[in-house]
């Protein structure tokens, strides 16, 4: 009778062992992780924008139109198929000066609204624009990267305001031996990010530049 008592006691304790070490093992796995892994958002030298994204594992995408926000919206499904982890997608101008992308993860209810305004196109463009080019990219680790490059001038000041919560390039004509620039930028909680290039002329004073329309402008919400 006391071997048989030592021998229950011992499956018990076994038992015991064995859900603690399956839950241990189990717990981990089940812990969801974000579908997307990095986005970029790129105005190329003849004003086209194109938006690279990156996934998480098996991940299916859907592209839907939100008519009643002009929003290219698209969500992230959990899948059991492989799935091509980037995707390189053009951007649409909304009407003539504006692009809405939404990313939707369905798994964490997490939703990143990017908008751009802008002027429409490369008929726009012209050779005497200081912008050639930029860059916003989201990494996967949650900070925020801006690139970007210029035909001519120089960059006068990287600022925030405090007052507009915004971070403000200024561009001014003249010559400059750097034309290709880095940075990392802070989203503040609760806060959207905005960027807005500012392309002061030479015969107009700093303070009346801030007056005149910014483009491109990119707010991350």
């Amino acid at each position: 009778m006391k071997n048989f008592n030592l021998f229950a006691l011992f499956v018990f304790f076994t038992f015991i062992f064995s859900s603690c070490s399956t839950n241990e093992t189990i717990l981990p796995e089940a812990e969801s992780l974000d579908l997307l892994k990095s986005y970029s958002i790129q105005r190329n030298a003849s004003g086209n924008y194109l938006l690279d994204y990156v996934l998480n594992g098996n991940v299916k995408v859907d592209n839907v139109k939100d008519l009643e926000t002009n929003t290219n919206e698209i969500y992230l499904y959990s899948s059991n198929y492989e799935t091509s982890r980037k995707v390189t997608q053009d951007l649409l101008f909304i009407d003539g000066s504006q692009i809405k992308v939404g990313f939707v993860d369905t798994n964490s209810d997490q939703k990143d609204i990017i908008t751009i305004k802008d002027d429409n196109s490369s008929l726009s463009r012209s050779e005497s624009d200081k912008l050639k080019g930029f860059s916003v990219s989201k990494e996967s680790d949650g900070t925020y990267k801006l690139n970007y490059t210029l035909n001519d001038g120089f960059v006068q000041d990287l600022v925030f305001n405090e007052d507009e919560k915004e971070y403000e390039v200024h561009l001014d004509s003249g010559k400059s031996t750097e034309t290709e620039f880095t940075t990392f930028l802070e989203k503040q909680l609760g806060q959207p990010l905005k960027i807005c290039f500012i392309n002061n002329k030479s015969n107009t004073s700093s303070k009346s530049s801030l007056r005149r329309p910014k483009t491109p402008v990119v707010i991350i919400d």
